[in-house]
């Protein structure tokens, strides 16, 4: 590799041109991406997905609502568009309104984090008397097949909240409507934007990776303390500076200059070294240090999963970082 050549930038434009293409693909799409919106901070890079629905992934239309999406097609929605759920409680207002509220967070090409909220009311007995009113089969003819329908409906009450409350802030984060009003709407497909860190350009620029990793000791260096310092074996002249000396028998630390370099880390295996690099920083936090155990047993955690869990830990340490300190 040539030492003068800026890999970041490389694979940053490298990222903005395979994202254009796809942009510039598939007319019939319905894009949520703007070209600008690909002039994306040194750190991080562009990546458009084309999502093609089928009919299996709507609802059957609603009267005055429209054709809405199933929760498969909006988890998808949320992968694509790099969408993490922060914060999520639910609650009961009553004995069959539940209520689910929170708050969001999607990456931004400048790599600001655009929070936002939502809410979600689901109300069980309304539910079911609407149910009863456009019952045209005679299903809810007694009393006992109401009480029932109202049971069964409240059964699920807090989860179909959950849901909802989901599928709004995915919604409103993604800026991608909540229903569509004909299935030949629904079927043109969608192209969406997810900002990624520049995992493997930052890994292979040692000044890049310096200043990541000098950003995330600054807000903590003063509640854990300056990073153990590594002794030097070189001088500003370029010169091995004598190590300590060796027992008999044992092998100097010379004899392993010549060992083949270590193979080239993926953007995955990168994302991975870089979560691990915060145990320390965040042991502090027994959610974060759980959270980074999850992903470090999860064999199959996707480098989406690992770079949201980055940001957690960055705002984690932003938040508790001593008044006066570092920023």
């Amino acid at each position: 590799m040539d030492s003068t050549e800026n890999v970041p930038a490389k694979i940053q434009a490298e990222a903005k041109a395979r994202a254009l293409a796809i942009l510039n693909s598939e007319p019939n799409c319905i894009s949520y991406v703007r070209p600008e919106d690909l002039e994306t901070a040194a750190l991080f890079i562009p990546v458009v997905s084309i999502i093609k629905p089928t009919v299996d992934d709507f609802y059957p239309p609603i009267p005055k609502v429209g054709i809405m999406a199933k929760p498969q097609l909006v988890n998808l929605i949320r992968e694509k568009a790099g969408i993490t759920i922060t914060e999520q409680t639910t609650s009961k207002r009553s004995k069959y309104v539940y209520v689910c509220s929170g708050a969001g967070e999607k990456r931004q090409p400048d790599g600001s984090m655009l929070r936002e909220t939502a809410s979600y009311e689901f109300d069980a007995e309304q539910r079911a008397e609407l149910d009863f009113l456009s019952d045209t089969e005679g299903k809810y003819s007694t009393d006992n097949a109401k009480r029932k329908h109202v049971l069964e409906t409240a059964k699920f009450g807090e989860q179909r909240a959950v849901t909802g409350f989901q599928h709004a802030l995915i919604h409103k984060l993604a800026k991608i409507a909540r229903s569509f009003k004909t299935p030949q709407e629904l079927m043109r497909g969608m192209k969406i934007l997810r900002i990624d860190r520049n995992v493997n350009g930052i890994m292979t620029d040692p000044t890049m990776r310096d200043a990541v990793i000098s950003h995330a000791l600054g807000a903590t260096e003063t509640v854990f303390g300056p990073p153990k310092q590594i002794q030097r074996t070189y001088d500003e002249n370029g010169e091995r500076i004598p190590g300590p000396a060796h027992a008999e028998g044992e092998l100097p630390l010379d004899d392993f200059d010549d060992a083949p370099p270590a193979p080239e880390k993926t953007p995955l295996q990168a994302a991975r070294e870089m979560m691990e690099s915060y145990r320390e920083k965040i042991s502090g936090s027994a959610k974060a240090t759980k959270l980074l155990e999850d992903l470090v047993a999860k064999k199959d955690a996707t480098i989406e999963e690992i770079n949201s869990a980055i940001d957690r830990f960055e705002a984690w340490l932003q938040k508790n970082a001593p008044k006066g300190g570092a920023a």
